[in-house]
């Protein structure tokens, strides 16, 4: 996709959201829609390849959870994979984002992402849920604790409760 065109696509997308983005942003958006593509003919990263698609249901609906952190929040998003909603969120706003995922070889591409983008806000951590949820180093810690196409509710509630800070939310 043409990079005037992706813009296009993701202004007209996020005034749904009421979210604007700066040059640099949008730029970061493009990037990383870019090297997720490419990452994911060597890795299964996600099955959404389609540009639009990812626009639509990798960035844009990562975003819908933006109105609820503010910039000096701190959020772990449980599960990440490719980064989804936490590298968005990152880009987007100034809260530390902490992106954990059980597989080294997702943390490496979280990593290589990270870097590429500039992100000093991101964090990343390789581990199962339920072990760091247990280690004092990660327990009740955020502000936000987020997860997406993880687990039931029942169980993915259980990830992500010790990794909150009293009177800390969760976001499924």
């Amino acid at each position: 996709m043409e990079k005037k065109r992706f813009e296009e696509e993701m202004s007209k997308k996020s005034k749904i959201l009421g979210v604007r983005f700066s040059v640099e942003q949008i730029e970061q958006f493009y990037k990383y829609m870019n090297l997720l593509i490419e990452w994911n003919e060597k890795i299964n990263l996600t099955a959404i390849t389609d540009e639009e698609e990812i626009i639509e249901k990798h960035f844009i609906d990562s975003l819908t959870i933006l109105k609820y952190i503010k910039d000096d929040y701190t959020m772990i998003d449980v599960g990440t994979g490719a980064g989804f909603p936490g590298l968005p969120i990152a880009i987007s706003s100034k809260a530390e984002v902490t992106l954990l995922d059980s597989l080294n070889k997702r943390v490496n591409f979280l990593n290589s992402i990270s870097t590429e983008l500039e992100l000093k806000n991101v964090n990343t951590v390789h581990g199962r849920a339920e072990e760091m949820g247990a280690n004092q180093k990660y327990r009740e810690k955020y502000d936000i604790a987020v997860s997406r196409a993880v687990a039931p509710m029942n169980v993915l509630v259980e990830y992500l409760l010790p990794f909150v800070k009293i009177g800390g939310i969760c976001i499924c």
